[in-house]
């Protein structure tokens, strides 16, 4: 059966598989955790019609909007919003306190780090690693995640480096390593990631 915890609220018509687990106290809840006391948790809160697999682990203060699909074991962190309509996909991992919008596409084996922003209509292809440390744990560092603006593609095993700006309806090619701001309707490839072209007008968002 699945774990749920503390003052999680789960939305009607929700699926949950048998390991899934809501509600996982956060790093501010650690002495609930070391306690015991996981009815004092203040829970997760999971919108209508989702179907959240086994394996997936959800934790407390996370928010996860209307049907939102995850793949198995995916992992969200305490205090991050997921809009409507989301897939998360299996062994994606997002961490705390981000905010990612309606209608986002997260292929498997993401990996999305504290402090990232997604807008509405991404898509995130597979193994895609965010970052968010430019030291990598040196010093007193301000972890600063992406920013990724509606309607941008980001092709599958591309490295975001921190605080990068991802424009508009933007596309990333794969493998890419984006290690500054790219322009909205830009298309970038390459390591470092460079421009390659602009989308054709056809193919923008409105």
């Amino acid at each position: 059966m699945p774990e749920i915890h503390g003052n999680s609220s789960i939305g009607k018509g929700t699926f949950l598989g048998q390991s899934v687990v809501v509600g996982h106290p956060g790093k501010h809840e650690k002495a609930l955790l070391v306690e015991g006391r996981l009815n004092e948790v203040k829970g997760a809160t999971i919108g209508k019609d989702c179907v959240i697999r086994d394996g997936t682990i959800i934790y407390s203060q996370a928010i996860v909007g209307d049907n939102v699909q995850t793949g198995h074991n995916a992992l969200i962190r305490e205090d991050t919003v997921i809009g409507n309509r989301c897939v998360i996909g299996t062994l994606t991992i997002i961490e705390d306190n981000c905010r990612i919008g309606d209608r986002v596409s997260i292929q498997s084996a993401v990996y999305i780090p504290t402090n990232t922003v997604i807008e509405d209509d991404v898509f995130v292809g597979p193994r895609v690693c965010f970052t968010n440390d430019k030291y990598m744990g040196r010093g007193d560092v301000k972890l600063l995640g992406a920013h990724v603006e509606t309607g941008a593609r980001i092709g599958a095993n591309s490295t975001i480096l921190p605080g990068v700006r991802i424009g508009r309806d933007a596309l990333v090619g794969a493998g890419a390593v984006v290690t500054k701001d790219v322009e909205p309707y830009t298309m970038v490839a390459g390591i470092p990631a460079r421009k390659v072209g602009m989308i054709p007008e056809e193919h923008r968002r409105p």
